[in-house]
């Protein structure tokens, strides 16, 4: 029995994951932007796919590469959007890149969190990216969702900084609720991290951390209202340490809202013995505005996050 609900519950992170999003992803864009990247100097590495196009309704002979350079500039920023480093990836039409954060990001950047920005320079350059978080240690390789960045997403940026984002044209837009996932049964080893990425963060005019009351709900459509703060353009959420989180809230959902104004991203990394791998899944936009009931008093569930 507790294979088939293993089963069921596998069953339904896969429906959620596919349910279709307001969030564009795998497109032809100015720039791109990879939410969350970290290396640990040995096994661990964030690694970048990059397609470089400056007509793709056209491809050129090799032999023209010459004639079709593109210069990529990437910028790490911290947790905190503060530059760090940066460099330039050179390329050409219908040309394909890798890059790694570990070979990229120089000394004493292990395990430090962050965001890589990729920005074509040129008016018709484009590119696309995919990334994925790679473990040796566990042969595992973590999809990582790069949202593609239109010009008008650096409208604004400083010019000290041309690689700040200012708007997420393909993320979720500011004041727009959504329903992001967690999983954390320990029957199955299982655990969740939430990262939400935003354009600026949810702070007030002193600077400090404004509080988010968000609404928690289970797979019996329970509810729960518990609070959690955006302090960060990188959060990381670990749905069993939110204070107020019920014990037996195992398996469900979290609904919130970007904070009015502020452009943002977020999605779930859910492990579990079940799969022996981590999976990610795209939180999904709504429009529900939903009222808080008292739940039964639970049993405690353990705790445990997911990703790095």
């Amino acid at each position: 029995m507790k294979r088939f609900a293993g089963f069921l519950a596998m069953i339904g992170l896969m429906l959620f994951a596919v349910q279709a999003q307001a969030v564009t992803l795998g497109q032809y864009a100015k720039g791109a932007l990879v939410p969350s990247v970290i290396h640990d100097g040995a096994a661990v590495d964030t690694v970048v796919g990059i397609l470089c196009q400056i007509d793709c309704t056209t491809h050129v002979s090799p032999t023209d590469d010459a004639n079709t350079k593109v210069k990529i500039h990437w910028t790490f920023f911290d947790v905190d959007s503060h530059h760090v480093t940066d460099g330039v990836i050179g390329c050409t039409d219908d040309d394909l890149v890798g890059f790694s954060w570990k070979a990229s990001a120089g000394r004493n950047l292990e395990n430090v969190p962050g965001y890589l920005v990729f920005q074509a320079q040129g008016e018709i350059a484009t590119i696309s990216a995919n990334a994925f978080l790679v473990d040796q240690n566990k042969n595992d390789a973590i999809f990582i969702p790069v949202i593609p960045l239109t010009a008008a997403d650096f409208a604004g940026a400083p010019a000290t900084e041309p690689d700040a984002v200012m708007a997420l044209t393909n993320g979720i837009r500011g004041g727009t609720p959504f329903d992001v996932r967690y999983w954390m049964d320990p029957t199955y080893n299982a655990g969740t991290s939430i990262v939400v990425w935003l354009v600026d963060p949810y702070v007030n005019a002193d600077g400090k951390a404004v509080p988010v009351t968000v609404m928690a709900w289970n797979d019996n459509e329970v509810p729960k209202s518990i609070t959690i703060s955006l302090p960060h353009e990188l959060n990381k959420i670990v749905p069993c340490e939110i204070p107020g989180m019920p014990l037996d809230f195992v398996d469900g959902f979290i609904s919130m809202a970007m904070p009015a104004s502020i452009d943002g991203f977020a999605y779930s990394y859910i492990s579990s013995s079940l799969f022996g791998a981590q999976q990610t899944l795209l939180a999904a936009e709504c429009g529900d505005v939903r009222a808080p009931s008292t739940p039964t008093p639970p049993a405690d569930c353990g705790c445990q996050g997911a990703g790095y």
